[in-house]
């Protein structure tokens, strides 16, 4: 009978500990970059915000992605080549020139 209130109490604690967490709020939804090479957009979706403040951008098919270090810029990979447009760049430069998915926050 004890089980069940234990059980209760760690998802409790879990539930807690995840809600006191909260996204940066300047990070956008998605980050959009040119691939001269292909001659097409690419479109990040983000995947998730490591404990540095890394934030994870990926590919609806989950493969590619690219990192927005702590620091705000999109960092370039280190094992393919840096073909986009958006490498070196901070979110701040991509917001002004339209190339990033706010989130909608609602009050």
């Amino acid at each position: 009978m004890l089980k069940f209130p234990l059980a209760l109490g760690v998802l409790l604690a879990l539930a807690t500990g995840t809600a006191a967490q909260t996204l940066p709020s300047n990070l956008p939804m998605a980050i959009m970059c040119y691939g001269p090479q292909d001659k097409s957009w690419h479109v990040g979706y983000l995947y998730k915000v490591n404990a540095k403040g890394e934030a994870i951008y990926l590919a609806v098919d989950g493969k590619i992605g690219t990192t927005v270090n702590a620091e705000g810029v999109v960092v370039a990979p280190t094992n393919r080549p840096a073909t986009l447009d958006c490498y070196g760049k901070t979110l701040d430069e991509l917001r002004s020139n339209g190339r990033v998915m706010e989130f909608q926050r609602t009050p």
